[in-house]
C-alpha cells in the first residue's frame, strides 16, 4: 500500500485534527493570526503575507500561528517561519538537503530527513526558496 492509500492513524477527538501517527501531541486551533502580525515591521508583515499567499497556493495547508511563529502543515508541519527583528526565520522539513548558501544551517536526522533554515529579508529571497518550499510541502504528503 502507497503512503497515499494509507488510512490516518487517528483523529484527535477536540480538534478534528487527522495525524499519521497515534495519539500525536499537538496544540487543538489554528491560533490567531491578527495577534501573530500585530506590531511586526510592515515590511516583514508584507514578506509574510507573501509567504502565506504561496504556501496555501500549493493545495491543502493548514496555517497554525503563535505568538511569533507559524507552522505550515498538511498532515505534519513542513516549513515553520519565526518573525526576527529583521527577517523570517523559514526552517523547512525535507526529504533530501538542497546546495544553496541562502541556507546556514542544515541538520541530518538518524531517518535521512532533512531540515534546512535560511532568512528572508525581501521577495528576492522568498523567491529563491519557493522551490525548496514547494519540495517541503510534497515531501509532507502535500
Amino acid at each position: 500500500m502507497s503512503r497515499a492509500d494509507a488510512m490516518p492513524a487517528w483523529t484527535c477527538p477536540d480538534c478534528g485534527r487527522v495525524f499519521n501517527r497515534a495519539n500525536t501531541k499537538h496544540r487543538c486551533g489554528t491560533g490567531d493570526r491578527a495577534a501573530m502580525l500585530a506590531h511586526r515591521p510592515p515590511q516583514l508583515v508584507a514578506l509574510y503575507e507573501a509567504l502565506e499567499d504561496a504556501v496555501r497556493a500549493f493545495g491543502g495547508v493548514e496555517v497554525v500561528t503563535h505568538d511569533r511563529y507559524a507552522l505550515f502543515r498538511t498532515t505534519r508541519v513542513f516549513a515553520d517561519v519565526v518573525f526576527m527583528k529583521d527577517a523570517l526565520r523559514l526552517a523547512l522539513q525535507l526529504d533530501r538537503a538542497f546546495d544553496d548558501p541562502r541556507f546556514f544551517k542544515t541538520v541530518q536526522d538518524a531517518r535521512g530527513r532533512v531540515q534546512q533554515v535560511t532568512l528572508l529579508r525581501d521577495g528576492a529571497d522568498l523567491a529563491a526558496v519557493l522551490p525548496c518550499l514547494c519540495a517541503a510541502h510534497t515531501f509532507a504528503g502535500g
